[in-house]
């Protein structure tokens, strides 16, 4: 489980958009999943959404609030129809992946290799993960 991490940029809002503003459009844009969890920090917040009746549906989402762009984080790994509450508890506490959402500038064109007991490693330019 995880691996090899790509943030992509999924949604663009005015810069300083109010966050309930942006968590309203990224709703709108992913067809009103359930937010199972909802974390901010002064630079940023992310999501963890999933489709009702589905618990091994979730996705990650990382709002930079100073930039106004959502962030879709993405794993190579083999959980191809998504992650369920026990997955993100495990990234959150074991991976350390609140380092890179309380600074998610670190997301921007960067890839990072995640593995439980470690800090996230950023990738070196052109290396494969």
């Amino acid at each position: 489980m995880f691996g090899c991490m790509t943030a992509r940029p999924f949604v663009r809002l005015d810069a300083g958009k109010d966050l309930e503003m942006a968590v309203a459009e990224l709703l709108a844009t992913t067809e009103y999943p359930e937010i199972a969890r909802w974390i901010q920090f002064p630079t940023s917040a992310a999501l963890f959404l999933i489709v009702p009746n589905d618990p091994e549906s979730g996705a990650i989402y990382v709002y930079d609030r100073h930039d106004g762009v959502w962030y879709w984080v993405d794993f190579e790994d083999q959980k191809y129809s998504g992650y369920n509450l026990t997955d993100l508890d495990v990234l959150l506490e074991k991976c350390r992946f609140l380092q890179l959402v309380e600074n998610p500038r670190l997301l921007r064109d960067k890839e990072w290799f995640v593995t439980p007991g470690h800090a996230p490693l950023r990738q070196q330019a052109g290396a494969n993960c």
